[in-house]
């Protein structure tokens, strides 16, 4: 019965995984048009008459707007909680590892422990598949947010690029 349960938590995993990577398309398809966009919009005239100082304030300007501010912390917040759940799930592969190479040495000698062994192993199965699912939503959400602010990026990038041409002091630093 617990073996039916753990192959059909895993045959829905596999369902949903489908649907998983198709949001994650849709997101970095959305990303990519609006990148395009803003790179077409991202050159002003007369950019290459600016002056160093002139295109601080313009880079400052960019940046400093509340909802690049705002999508770049919430950003960092999730890439933050995504490397410590790596951390955590580093961790947790190394119990399992010792517990795989456990059961595998006691199968040989206890009837029945092959099938003990294969559960957990479709268990770890399971789990990996749902935080794999929930890294890619979090991944799509964050494309989600940097879609808005895409032209205020490529802007920056412009205006960056401006100022690395000109050998730029705040640059340098």
């Amino acid at each position: 019965m617990r073996a039916l349960l753990l192959c059909s938590a895993l045959s829905i995993g596999m369902i949903l995984a489908p649907v998983a990577v198709a949001q994650d398309y849709a997101a970095m398809e959305n990303l990519d048009q609006a990148m395009t966009a803003a790179q077409a919009q991202a050159a002003h005239p007369g950019d290459e008459n600016l002056t160093c100082d002139q295109l601080q304030e313009e880079i400052t300007t960019t940046m400093s707007d509340p909802a690049v501010q705002s999508a770049v912390a919430a950003n960092g917040a999730d890439a933050q909680a995504q490397m410590d759940r790596m951390n955590e799930a580093r961790g947790q592969m190394r119990a399992q590892m010792a517990t795989s190479m456990f059961m595998g040495l006691a199968s040989a000698f206890i009837p029945g422990m092959g099938y003990a062994q294969m559960a957990t192993q479709q268990m770890q199965a399971a789990q990996y598949q749902r935080q794999q699912q929930q890294n890619m939503a979090q991944m799509a959400t964050m494309m989600e947010r940097m879609t808005p602010i895409m032209p205020q990026m490529m802007r920056g990038q412009r205006v960056y690029e401006l100022a690395q041409a000109q050998q730029c002091a705040f640059i340098q630093q």
